[in-house]
């Protein structure tokens, strides 16, 4: 992971930490917790987002978005890949995510 996406990252997840989120690591990465649900990480210089089926189809409409396949071939369900280039959409889907879990 790249200095900006751990930069991005820790800019997110201070905002849920603060209303309750919890860090952790999930395939050796910072991710970020609620209820012992990971809503939100990082997979190299990308985040990673748990969404709502509505809010995934939204995600994947954006350039470079996929499906988030920590092993090629097997999509993890409701699951986004979000690259540093869209960094600034990250707070909103992180929110997504969020709310989806919580």
């Amino acid at each position: 992971m790249g200095e900006e996406t751990r930069a991005q990252f820790d800019r997110v997840a201070e905002s849920f930490v603060e209303r309750g989120a919890k860090r952790s690591q999930m395939f050796g990465m910072p991710v970020l917790k609620i209820r012992d649900k990971v809503f939100a990480g990082t997979y190299g210089d990308a985040m990673t987002f748990k969404l709502a089926a509505d809010d995934v189809a939204a995600a994947l409409k954006l350039k470079g978005v996929e499906p988030f396949e920590p092993m090629p071939g097997r999509a993890m369900k409701g699951w986004v890949m979000v690259p540093l280039e869209h960094s600034k959409r990250w707070p909103g889907l992180a929110e997504q995510a969020w709310t989806f879990l919580k």
